[in-house]
C-alpha cells in the first residue's frame, strides 16, 4: 500500500508536469507521514541536506562549470580541427574524427549535452558538405556526445559512485574501456556507412599542417591528459582534480586562446549554478526518498523476492527498467532514483559493484538519445534547427547500435573491468 500511494502521487504530479524534484519530495513527505514509523519529522529535511554534504559530491559542480567554459571557448574548434586534419582523409574519415572529438572532448567536460553544442555546430556543416545525410549527421553527433558520460570524468559515473557509495576511481576506469568501445563501434559504423554510400574523402592534410593543428590544440589536450593522468596516478582526487580543470579551462580559454573575457565568466558561472542547483536539489530529494524505502524495507523486499533469479536474468531486468526510465526521465534522475533500489539485489545476486555501475551509466547514456523525450534530442532540435521526428529517424540507428554495446558490456563483465 505504502508503494501504490507513493507511486500514484509521484506519478501524478509528473503528469501535471512538476519538477521531477518536486514530485520526489512531496511523495516521500506525505507517504512518510502515513506509513513510516513514529520519527520526527525534522529528520527528513535532515537527511535531504545530508545527501548534498559530501564531499565526493564537490566533484560535480567543479565539473560542470569547467564544461561550461570549455563549452564556451575555442577548446572544442581546435580538437575537432586535429582530428579532422589526422583522420579526414581515410574512408569515413571526417564521421569518424567527429566521434573521436567529442570522445576527447567527454574527457574534458563530463556532460553530454555540452559535446552537442560545442562540437556539433562546428562539425554538422563538414559532415553534410562531404555527402552525409542531414539525418546520418545528427545521429551520429548526438549519439557520439553520449561518450562524455562514459569517458572520464563523466558526471553520471560520479553520481552512481556516490549513490552506491562506491569508488569514483575505478568507475572511471570502467568507463574509460566502455566509452572506448562505444567510440570504436562508432567509427566502424560511420567507415562502412560511409563505403556502402561512396562518400568521398577529405583532402589530404600534409604532415606539416598536421603539426600545426596538434600545436594549435596542445593546450586543449592538456586537460584531459593532466587531469586524467592526476586521478590515475593517485596524485590527486577526482574532487581535486576537478578543481584543477576549472583553472586550467579558465587559464587556457581567458589568457592563451583569448576567447573569453574575465568578465563573460559571470554570465558563464551564473549558467553553471543553475544546472548545479537543480541537480543538487534532485539529489537531496532522492536522499530522503532513497530514506524512506529504506524504512520500509523495499530493499530488502526486492532482493527477497528476486533472489532466485540468474545473474543473467537479473541484469536483463536492470537493462530494461533502466531503458524504460531513459525514455521519460533525465540520466540523473534515473539513477538517483532507481540505483538505490536494485543495488542490493544485484550486489546479492553476484554482480560486482563497478560492473553495475557500467552497465546503468551505459543505460543512461541511451535514454539521453531516446524517444520520446531524449534529452539530446531536443538540443539537437535547437542546435541543428531541425524537427522532431528528423531528430528521431537519424539516432535510431545509432540506438541499436548503443543497445548492442549495452548487450556487450552487460554480458561481457570484463569489457568494464578489465583495467581494473
Amino acid at each position: 500500500m505504502p508503494a501504490v500511494v507513493f507511486s500514484l502521487i509521484a506519478f501524478g504530479l509528473l503528469v501535471l508536469a512538476a519538477p521531477i524534484f518536486l514530485a520526489i519530495i512531496t511523495a516521500t513527505f506525505i507517504s512518510f507521514d502515513l506509513f513510516a514509523p513514529p520519527i520526527p519529522s525534522m529528520v527528513l529535511p535532515q537527511r535531504m541536506i545530508d545527501g548534498v554534504n559530501r564531499f565526493a559530491l564537490v566533484a560535480i559542480p567543479l565539473f560542470i562549470f569547467a564544461a561550461d567554459v570549455i563549452s564556451r571557448g575555442q577548446i572544442g574548434k581546435r580538437l575537432v580541427a586535429l582530428t579532422e586534419a589526422t583522420m579526414g582523409h581515410i574512408t569515413g574519415g571526417v564521421a569518424i574524427a567527429t566521434a573521436g572529438a567529442c570522445a576527447i572532448f567527454g574527457a574534458m567536460s563530463g556532460i553530454g549535452p555540452a559535446a552537442v553544442v560545442s562540437i556539433g555546430p562546428i562539425v554538422y556543416p563538414s559532415l553534410v558538405q562531404q555527402g552525409y545525410s542531414k539525418s546520418f549527421a545528427v545521429g551520429l553527433i548526438l549519439s557520439a556526445s553520449t561518450i562524455a558520460m562514459l569517458i572520464p570524468p563523466g558526471i553520471a559515473m560520479i553520481l552512481y559512485s556516490i549513490e552506491t557509495n562506491n569508488s569514483v576511481g575505478a568507475m572511471f576506469i570502467a568507463g574509460l574501456s566502455t566509452g572506448l568501445l562505444l567510440t570504436l563501434v562508432l567509427a566502424l559504423y560511420s567507415y562502412a556507412y560511409a563505403k556502402v554510400k561512396g562518400i568521398g574523402r577529405a583532402p589530404k592534410v600534409s604532415w606539416a599542417g598536421r603539426m600545426r593543428a596538434l600545436r594549435r590544440a596542445g593546450w586543449a589536450l592538456g586537460l584531459p591528459l593532466i587531469v586524467l593522468g592526476a586521478i590515475y596516478s593517485g596524485a590527486a582526487t577526482p574532487t581535486e582534480a576537478a578543481a584543477f580543470a576549472c583553472v586550467y579551462a579558465i587559464f587556457v580559454e581567458t589568457l592563451v586562446y583569448r576567447q573569453l573575457r574575465v568578465r563573460d565568466l559571470f554570465k558563464v558561472s551564473a549558467a553553471s549554478a543553475q544546472t548545479i542547483a537543480v541537480l543538487l536539489i534532485l539529489i537531496a530529494s532522492g536522499t530522503v526518498m532513497t530514506y524512506f524505502m529504506t524504512l520500509m524495507q523495499y530493499p530488502a523486499q526486492i532482493s527477497q523476492a528476486i533472489s532466485g533469479f540468474s545473474p543473467v536474468f537479473l541484469l536483463a531486468m536492470i537493462n530494461i527498467s533502466f531503458l524504460i526510465a531513459g525514455m521519460f526521465i533525465d540520466p540523473n534522475s534515473a539513477i538517483i532514483v532507481l540505483a538505490p533500489l536494485i543495488y542490493q539485489s544485484a550486489i546479492s545476486a553476484g554482480i560486482d559493484p563497478i560492473h553495475l555501475g557500467a552497465v546503468i551509466v551505459v543505460n543512461v547514456a541511451i535514454g539521453m538519445v531516446t524517444p520520446p523525450f531524449g534529452l539530446n534530442l531536443f538540443i539537437g532540435m535547437t542546435t541543428f534547427r531541425i524537427g522532431y521526428l528528423d531528430a528521431v529517424k537519424g539516432v535510431m540507428p545509432f540506438v541499436l547500435l548503443m543497445i548492442g554495446v549495452l548487450l556487450l558490456v552487460t554480458y561481457i563483465p570484463g569489457i568494464a573491468l578489465f583495467l581494473l
